[in-house]
Order: structure tokens, then sequence, then C-alpha cells
């Protein structure tokens, strides 16, 4: 099945469980079937979404990342019961739930971590060491846009809403950085070390590493903490 015909198997599922549901049945069967249908459309709705959030980050990466082509697993043996049978067993349609979750499932872990594969790497690209040569309103905007930018790309939930608000982001944090020169290396290197894992002690730290740090202002983005020994 290719990716264009994804939404209208979604729906030939949907029509099919219309039909059950207002099909003429004995009032405990009809309950029974209403009762399943919707369940049946919850899965469905929620595969929908699933099926547009990797669509969109397919789009936005640029490349099919994320595999569609098995979307509608399971629809195909639904589809064969309900046509066969006037009143579907309670089997049919939990057997279709679960593999609607199982895709579900999938679909969620590809199109997370296809993003934040993505987004991560167009963080990376910015020069994101020019941000201390900024003036310091500027400086503040653009961390605090990079971390927006750091949040989103790990978010555990993403939604088109998030994927938008990022690539605005980062578009913005690009612009106002472009054609600040590099902050000097000993400022580059130096904040690589205060952000590492082990970050240095104060008795590493030099008083003319500190004076740097105050004349561009990025006193306020460091944190002094006691160890014990």
């Amino acid at each position: 099945m290719v990716e264009t015909t994804v939404f209208e198997k979604v729906e030939q599922l949907r029509s099919e469980a219309r039909r059950l549901e207002t099909a003429e049945q004995g009032a405990d069967e009809a309950r029974r079937i209403g009762n399943r249908v919707t369940k049946l459309k919850v899965s469905l709705g929620e595969l929908r979404t699933q099926v547009e959030l990797a669509r969109k980050v397919n789009e936005t990466i640029g490349s099919t990342r994320i595999d569609l082509s098995t979307v509608d697993d399971g629809y195909r043996d639904f589809e064969a019961k309900v046509r066969s049978v006037t009143n579907p067993g309670d089997a049919v349609f939990d057997r279709a739930n679960r593999r609607i979750a199982v895709v579900c499932k999938r679909l969620d872990e590809e199109t997370r971590s296809a993003w934040s594969t993505w987004a991560s790497a167009r963080i990376s690209e910015l020069p994101l060491t020019r941000i201390p040569m900024l003036p310091l309103g500027d400086q503040r905007e653009a961390r605090r846009k990079q971390g927006e930018l750091e949040r989103w790309s790990r978010a555990n939930e993403i939604s088109r809403s998030t994927i938008s608000l990022f690539l605005t982001s980062i578009g913005g944090l690009g612009d106002m950085l472009v054609g600040v020169p590099d902050a000097p290396l000993e400022v580059a290197d130096l904040m690589v070390r205060l952000s590492g894992d082990r970050p240095p002690t104060l008795a590493e730290i030099t008083d003319e590493e500190i004076s740097l740090l105050r004349s561009l202002h990025l006193d306020d983005q460091i944190a002094l903490k006691r160890i014990s020994t």
C-alpha cells in the first residue's frame, strides 16, 4: 500500500464500522456491536493522528525515515471478516484493535526517534559559540531560543505545532547569529569545559578566565557549587 492510500483505507474502515453500527440487529447485539465500534473508532482516531504526524515529520526532514507502508496492518483481515458475517464476534474487533495499537506504538517510536535525530542535528549546525558576542539583551534572547529548541528536539510528545514552533525559532536564532563574529577560542574552550560532565573546580579557573566571562556577561550563566571532599 502506498502512502497516499492510507487515509482512504482508514475511511473505508470507518464506513464498515458505521454500517455495523446502523445495521438492523437485536437490541443486545446492537449494543454489543455499538460498544465495539466506539472503541474501534477511538483506535482509528489515534492511528490517523499518528499517520498525520509521521507524514509531517517525513516532509519536514525531507526523507521517508518513518515507514508508512504497513499502517493498514490488520485492515484486510478485519474487512474480510465484517463483510462475510452479519454479527462479527468480539475477537474480530479485539484483533483489529490490537493490530492498530501495535502500528500506533511503532509509528510513535519511529516518529520521535526521527524527529529527535534531525532536530538535534539542526541545532548542532548553528554557530552557537557566537552567542557571547551578541549584545547582552540579544544574548538572553538567543539563550532562551536555544533552550526552547533543545527542549522541543527531545520532547516526549511531538505535535504539528511543536514542529512549526521549532522551525520558526531555529530560523530566528540563525538570523540573529548571521554576521556575528566567532567568540575568541579561549571563550569557546572555556564554555566547553564548563558544560562538560566534570566541570572544573574554582581552583582550575584562572582569574583571567573569570574576568573574561564577566566582560562578556557570561558570569550570570555560571553557578558555583561546593563539593564534598
